[in-house]
Parts: C-alpha cells; structure tokens; sequence
C-alpha cells in the first residue's frame, strides 16, 4: 500500500510540474529568479534557462528603456510591457514610447497597443500618438493609428486593413459630418485595386478640380462603409492629450 501511495504521488508532481511550465520547453525549465549582467549596461533579472533569459522577468538597457514580460531563449516572446524614452538627434524632442502586448522572436508580433508621447526641448508636449491593432516585425499592421500633434491640422488618423487603408488628416470634431459634406482637409482611401482621394483646397486646373470632385463624389457614397472607423477615430482620439 506504501508503495503504490508513494507512485500516486509522483505522478501526480511530475503532472504538477509540467502544468506549471507553460510557455518553456521540457528540455530548459527555468530557474528561479536570479540576476545576469548581459552587458555593461544590460542587466536581467528573472527566469533563466541555459544562462539565458526564459519565464518571466525584466530586462533593463541602462535607465531608458527597460521589458517586463515574458522570455524564450533569451528573447522577448509572450506577452510583456516595454518602455523606451530617447531623444531625437534631429528635433531635440524627448519620444517616451510604451508598447503593451506581445511579442515573437524579440519582435512586437501580434495585437497590443504602442502609446507615443513626444515633448520639446523645455518640456512643453507636443504630440500624443496611439497605434492599436496588430503588429508584425515591430510595425503596426491591421488596426488604427491616430497622432494628436502641434500642428495644422492637429490629428491624423489611419487605418490599415487586409488591402484596405484609409488615411485622414483633419480634427477630431466631427469627423462622419465633415467626411459627409467633403470638408476634411485631406483624404486617402485605397480598397484592393481602387484608389481615391481629395484635399479640401481646389485644383490648380479645371482638369485637377474634376478629378477632385469626382473622387470626393464616390467617397462621400461610402460613407456607410467607413462610419465605423471613423467612430473609432473619434473614440481613440478622446484618449490623447496635449497637457
């Protein structure tokens, strides 16, 4: 009776064991949390395998850009948060970037989120971007993405679809009345082989101006089509501030 107990209960660890290792292979379990110096400015901190990072844990680049998520084979996979803060060369504007999702291959791959918040030089903001949807190879590829910006005019919207994209420069007010009456200040739309777009200021030649009307024409019959995406522009652009 002893015997058979003490078999019952080590099938029933190892089954505990793997439930509890999801997410790393059999052949490289992870450790418990423990500290690695991956370069003079690299430090880890968390799960490893193989000397590696693996699990859960935490990488820091110095004091500007730093993951919390999840790790395979030393790469960021999973899901995880990542920040990033530098300062362009060319502006001198601060970019605090912020991406929440996942992550194949060291990657942002698949859906999540990436917030951008761009300062001047004395601190003043001077734009606010959001990108949700999915992402391949570290670039937003299906969803939205819409920058509330210093400058005229102050939004810009764009959404990426399977061959469709539309793209919108304008406010954030009324967007389904303007795209109605062709008072946005500009428009691209592209729809598998289809092509049209309009700026709100006439063409310099009466051949330009038809042309113009004539796209602004077959847009304003998709209005339909697009109202929910501009509904979404509207609800996305609620969230960015200039404070």
């Amino acid at each position: 009776m002893r015997k058979k107990l003490l078999t019952i209960i080590a099938c029933f660890s190892l089954t505990f064991s793997a439930f509890t290792s999801v997410g790393v292979t059999s052949a490289q379990a992870a450790t418990p949390k423990q500290w690695l110096q991956i370069s003079p400015r690299t430090t880890y901190y968390g799960e490893v395998a193989n000397g590696k990072p693996h699990g859960k844990g935490t990488i820091k680049w110095g004091s500007d850009k730093i993951y919390s998520g999840t790790f395979v084979n030393g790469k960021r996979s999973g899901s995880g948060k990542y920040t990033n803060i530098y300062i362009d060369p060319q502006t001198g504007r601060q970019h605090t970037v912020v991406y929440t999702g996942n992550w194949s291959g060291d990657t942002m791959s698949g859906s999540g989120t990436k917030i951008e918040k761009v300062t001047e030089i004395d601190g003043q903001p001077f734009s606010h971007g959001i990108q949700v949807g999915a992402f391949a190879s570290n670039q937003l590829s299906r969803g939205y993405d819409v920058v509330h910006a210093k400058t005229d005019p102050d939004y810009s919207f764009s959404y990426r679809g399977a061959s469709y994209r539309l793209d919108i420069l304008g406010n954030n007010m009324s967007l389904v009345e303007d795209w109605k009456t062709g008072t946005l200040f500009d428009v691209k739309y592209r729809k598998n082989k289809i092509s049209k777009s309009y700026s709100l200021f006439q063409g310099n030649t009466a051949a330009e101006e038809k042309a113009r009307l004539t796209s602004l024409k077959y847009l304003q019959s998709k209005t339909s089509e697009v109202t929910p995406i501009l509904w979404q522009f509207k609800k996305i652009s609620n969230r960015l501030t200039l404070k």
